[in-house]
């Protein structure tokens, strides 16, 4: 009995979990983000990020490593064209990496509205005739897409490899959450 109970003690106190709270991205777009995210700010984005269109909404949590963002693609989409949209962007993820492991990759309904759905483990390898001596760089990321309005929103959570036992179970519901208005602009 004592035992079961110090178990229960020791999970109780060191079982991580994440407190989601709503969160008011735009006018038109709610999802629920970790409690310690917040937006990131210009130097971060700029240290992070090279884009050729401002992200829509950039969070981090407290250690600028886990990282949440909306976007708008550059193509225009019809609006039921979302399986050729999901084959489109898979072949450019793959692109992306030296290689990629695919979790998911599936079209769900969320809130009402359906999404191109991937999750995956992405590796790039460093140069072979690099000066450094780095290691591979893995990631984990969950990306989902949807089209409005004939443009496509992107929505990304993406974090280092050593901290996707945490996100891989958080990633799902924070992207469940997502909430878009139907008069979206």
């Amino acid at each position: 009995m004592r035992s079961s109970y110090c178990l229960f003690l020791f999970l109780v106190t060191f079982t991580v979990k994440a407190q989601l709270s709503p969160t008011k991205v735009t006018d038109y777009i709610t999802v629920s983000l970790p409690s310690d995210f917040r937006p990131m700010n210009e130097q971060e984005i700029n240290s992070k990020y090279v884009y050729t269109r401002r992200p829509m909404a950039l969070y981090t949590d407290y250690g600028v490593t886990v990282d949440f963002g909306i976007n708008r693609g550059n193509n225009q989409w019809a609006q039921g064209d979302l399986n050729i949209l999901k084959d489109f962007y898979k072949a450019n993820i793959s692109s992306l990496y030296d290689e990629v492991s695919f979790t998911k990759d599936a079209i769900e309904t969320i809130n009402g509205r359906e999404f191109a759905v991937f999750e995956f483990v992405a590796i790039v390898k460093p140069e072979e005739d690099a000066i450094t001596n780095e290691s591979a760089l893995r990631t984990y990321s969950y990306i989902q897409y949807t089209i409005v309005n004939n443009q496509t929103l992107v929505f990304t959570l993406s974090s280092p490899y050593q901290h996707m036992r945490k996100w891989k179970d958080l990633a799902p519901q924070i992207m469940q959450s997502v909430s878009i208005k139907k008069n979206f602009k």
